[in-house]
């Protein structure tokens, strides 16, 4: 799009779908894999989208959030990544170099909502519920939950809006053996990010398949859609089998 502020407004939106949906229980549409393909058809490159939420994905695969511990802001580094690697035609190694200070810089400003916008809206809800002024309650709620769905969709908006030329500057700047090293570490990053979730999921029930990927790919040169299909087929396969199994077993005492 050549309208810097329609795309602009267009990412905004984008960007409270996920916050949005989040209250109904869905909670995956803000991923990057998901949320840099939307971004991608925003600004009329799905392709190149899908390949930065993809490499992003790979850094928060194994990250996720632990009671009041957070990790940084994924969904504003993945928009803000995508975004700059779209317009400006950079590698898709740079979406990485911009997505993980990003989203570490949103969760500080995110911290602040929680640890003093929200405490201040809090307290007068409280001072509102003394005086028995139900409808004030219910407009500090309010109050804060705008503040929980727009706050991060403006900053993004903004920073895109305003950022671009001076990201680009930025990444101009940077010495070339610096940008190098950078491209170097941003391959290493995703290798760690799926090495982290493997090991949480990874048993000897299903170690088997894994391996069994691999060679796949490595040896009969199946592509990943391939490997994918025939890994549901496996799974609804093993499902069925199981669903049988149960349905045979006879409760008849005699």
């Amino acid at each position: 799009m050549d309208n810097l502020f329609l795309t602009s407004v267009l990412i905004f939106v984008a960007c409270c779908i996920p916050t949005l949906v989040c209250l109904v229980g869905i909670d995956l549409v803000g991923r990057p894999l998901v949320i840099s393909a939307i971004i991608g058809a925003i600004l009329g490159d799905l392709k190149t989208g899908i390949m930065c939420g993809a490499t992003i994905e790979l850094i928060w695969l194994g990250v996720f959030a632990i009671g009041a511990s957070n990790p940084p802001d994924m969904l504003s580094g993945a928009v803000i990544g995508t975004a700059y690697v779209i317009i400006s035609k950079a590698p898709i190694e740079s979406a990485v170099i911009l997505a993980v200070p990003v989203a570490a810089l949103v969760k500080l400003i995110n911290e602040v909502r929680w640890t003093v916008i929200n405490v201040l809206i809090g307290s007068k809800a409280d001072k509102y519920a003394a005086l028995g002024d139900r409808k004030k309650v219910e407009l500090m709620h309010w109050f804060s939950l705008s503040w929980g769905v727009f706050l991060r969709p403006v900053i993004i908006a903004v920073a895109i809006y305003f950022g671009i030329p001076w990201i680009e500057q930025v990444v101009a700047s940077i010495p070339g053996w610096l940008s190098d090293g950078l491209m170097y570490a941003t391959g290493i990053i995703p290798a760690i990010g799926f090495a982290m979730i493997a090991r949480m999921i990874l048993t000897k029930q299903t170690a088997l398949f894994l391996f069994l990927g691999f060679i796949l790919a490595a040896f009969f040169n199946l592509s990943i859609i391939g490997i994918a299909g025939l890994g549901c087929v496996i799974v609804a396969y093993l499902i069925f089998n199981k669903n049988q199994k149960e349905a045979v077993i006879d409760d008849n005492e005699f």
